[in-house]
């Protein structure tokens, strides 16, 4: 994909299309509900150890992905959603000094600086998680969807009891007072982030900005697409690191020993680990919306095509009529009370005996039974049913 021409981009090949943008960006945002659908999956057969990260799932998350997002930072210049799509970010004042990023020759663009590293990571997990817990306050004080379909607030009734009250302390006063210009402002600044958001993806669309974001123009960092020097130089990297030298001479030493430095492996080990998160978050992404679509369908009621024959339901078995009642008639399609043929305006009753609805109703309403088998019809003629069919 990092290969792929640029939707009306005939200048820049290595500047990414919106598509590719927005595949990174829905990427990342289907990871954390990819790991707290398996945490809750674990956490019932461990309570004791995973209870409690459950409960605490975003602070969890954004410590796991702090990890994650800073190692692909320091490895590959992008973030874990950025690498898997093979984009990278690049520094807008080292694209400024260049004569034009085109691709007859970027060559290896430097690494992430410290500061980009940092400034990097709290777009990438403080902001999400800063933006999560006042989402989550903000649905608490405002009393959620009910609140916006019924109109009913039970905090803001509280609230308003508190301020009447003349013992409420000038504290809690201050504190609700916030709370209610909270409730009242936050919409707006919700607004004004996605909206921004927006704004910044017509004008990349449009290549009007190098920015797809407002907050890539505030760190000052671009995104562009990996090129074949940098795959090349990775893994000239990777090569070196394998090599290990002696600091005095310079020459090639052997490897170390696992068993003697066991924790001059860990960094490696840790590397690679989250090297196959590559493979492995996609996989739980794609286990967790098969989930969701199987919970879903058909098959997981029981509606699929072997299951409807094994739920099919057996027909009644046939109820014998009562030497009491009324005899059969010999001929089908008879009603057995006036014996008219074909029976007009068939109607059945709970015992699977057809009648026309006019002798069906008078008898049922004046005996409160059937009149061939005596069953008793115990709502009486509510128990009329009318019979379509085009054979009677």
């Amino acid at each position: 994909m990092e290969f792929m021409s640029a939707l009306g981009s005939g200048e820049d090949a290595f500047r990414p299309s919106l598509f590719e943008i927005v595949a990174q960006e829905k990427l990342r945002e289907l990871l954390q509900p990819a790991v707290q659908y398996l945490l809750a999956i674990y956490a019932q057969r461990y309570p004791r150890l995973l209870i409690r990260v459950v409960n605490n799932h975003e602070e969890f998350y954004s410590v796991l992905m702090f990890f994650i997002e800073r190692h692909y930072l320091k490895e590959w210049g992008a973030s874990f959603a950025e690498n898997f799509y093979g984009l990278k970010r690049v520094s807008s004042a080292h694209l400024a000094s260049r004569p034009k990023f085109s691709s007859v020759g970027p060559e290896t663009t430097p690494p992430l600086s410290s500061k980009e590293i940092q400034r990097s990571l709290l777009i990438l997990v403080g902001l999400p998680y800063i933006k999560c817990r006042l989402d989550l306050f903000y649905q608490r004080i405002s009393g959620g969807p009910s609140a916006s379909l019924l109109g009913d607030n039970e905090q803001e009734e509280r609230e308003r009891e508190q301020l009447a009250d003349s013992t409420t302390p000038f504290a809690r006063i201050l504190v609700i007072r916030l709370t209610r210009l909270f409730r009242k402002v936050y919409p707006y600044i919700n607004a004004l982030y996605y909206g921004s958001n927006l704004v910044y993806n017509i004008g990349y669309m449009f290549g009007k900005t190098d920015y797809y974001s407002p907050w890539f123009h505030l760190i000052g960092l671009q995104v562009k697409r990996m090129s074949m020097s940098d795959y090349v130089s990775y893994n000239k990297m990777i090569t070196h690191k394998r090599v290990y030298r002696d600091p005095t001479s310079g020459q090639a030493k052997a490897p170390f020993s696992l068993f003697k430095k066991p924790w001059k492996a860990f960094p490696m080990v840790f590397g690679k680990l989250i090297e196959f998160l590559k493979v492995l978050l996609p996989m739980s992404i794609f286990f967790f919306k098969f989930l969701e679509w199987w919970y879903s369908s058909e098959f997981a009621r029981g509606g699929g095509v072997q299951e409807e024959s094994k739920a099919t339901i057996p027909p009644p078995k046939n109820t014998k009529p009562d030497p009491r009642g009324v005899p059969l008639p010999s001929t089908p399609n008879t009603c057995p009370v006036c014996l008219s043929q074909p029976i007009p305006n068939p109607t059945a009753l709970p015992s699977g005996y057809v009648f026309c609805y006019t002798c069906a109703y008078h008898y049922v309403e004046e005996h409160n039974r059937c009149p061939v088998t005596w069953q008793r019809t115990p709502q009486g003629v509510q128990d009329l049913t009318k019979v379509y069919a085009d054979n009677l």
